[in-house]
């Protein structure tokens, strides 16, 4: 792998010069995920038993967020930080967890054991379970599914911190989550690849009759995986986030299919309908995918979508605020 080290003043006048920072298609990062919790000292305990640490220097009022390793985090809403929320939110397939070696591994499963014992967990969807001697299954507190595996050298090589990197995640011990799996409507998991390799220029595999991976990441270490199964495909409102290539390029094909999406509860944050709009807040959003041939919506997911000249992305010799 090549690593090309470019300065902010370099992206900013490339910007200027084009209206975009990486020109390039791609996924550059599955960034975070924004999950609905019902306690945040419920969602801190878990968090922080999976290896995770809290993001320093944020109010108590304000929304949970969690450095799982340099790059990936949660953002976990409470009825204590935002009124509207009324129930948790599952995420709608599973989350690898992946540790860099067998020690921080067996440290996390001894963590997520002891909250076993802890009142707070008795009587909710919590449970770990091992499946392997480097890996285990965990279900957490409001049911979303986790596998904790160990890394390989070149994953632990490309979610090492980078550079000036992610202030306050120095202490995780975990390195981040690597690939999600999202259950799809049957016939669905083709047609939504294709999508996101033409109108978002990610590159797609198949990895199975009915599974399409979504390649990116540092060193396309990350992958979302489409699977299906017998699901209807509707947004519970989660949402992820992600870093992208040819920023400006995107917005403006999801804009010809008349898909960008200004969600209301994050207005304070975006709400850019327009390319100059999403050039200034460095977000837009979207949530249908559709079939390019027939115009059909497949499925639903929000992706929060930033350039790369967002304040908080967190690759090296950016003057990043988190």
């Amino acid at each position: 792998h090549t690593y090309i080290h470019i300065s902010r003043a370099s992206l900013e006048m490339a910007e200027v010069a084009s209206g975009d920072a990486f020109s390039t298609p791609g996924l550059l990062l599955i960034e975070h995920l924004n999950l609905n919790v019902m306690r945040r000292d419920v969602a801190t305990a878990f968090n922080e038993a999976l290896g995770a640490v809290l993001v320093p220097n944020r109010k108590p009022t304000a929304t949970l967020h969690t450095n799982c390793g340099a790059l990936t985090q949660f953002h976990m809403p409470s009825p204590e930080t935002e009124a509207n929320v009324a129930e948790p939110q599952v995420w709608r397939g599973s989350i690898e967890m992946i540790y860099k070696d067998s020690a921080q591994l067996s440290q996390a499963l001894e963590r997520l054991e002891k909250l076993k014992e802890d009142e707070r967990f008795k009587g909710t969807h919590f449970s770990v379970s091992r499946s392997g001697e480097d890996s285990a299954m965990v279900v957490g507190p409001y049911g979303n599914r986790f596998t904790l595996s160990l890394a390989s050298e070149l994953d632990v090589e490309l979610f090492a911190p980078p550079s000036g990197g992610r202030p306050g995640s120095e202490g995780s011990q975990v390195l981040g989550f690597k690939t999600l799996s999202l259950q799809v409507p049957r016939g669905a998991s083709a047609p939504a690849a294709k999508f996101y390799s033409e109108v978002l220029g990610f590159k797609s595999q198949q990895i199975a009759t009915d599974q399409w991976a979504l390649l990116g990441g540092p060193g396309e270490a990350q992958a979302l995986v489409l699977e299906e199964a017998d699901v209807d495909g509707k947004e519970v409102g989660e949402h992820m986030a992600i870093y992208i290539g040819d920023y400006t390029g995107c917005f403006q094909r999801l804009d010809k299919l008349g898909l960008i999406w200004v969600n209301p509860r994050f207005l304070y944050l975006d709400k850019s309908t327009t390319v100059e709009e999403a050039l200034h807040y460095k977000t837009f959003r979207f949530k249908d995918i559709v079939d390019l041939e027939t115009g059909r919506k497949l499925f639903e997911l929000e992706h929060e979508v930033r350039t790369p000249m967002h304040p908080a992305y967190p690759f090296p010799n950016t003057t990043a605020k988190f």
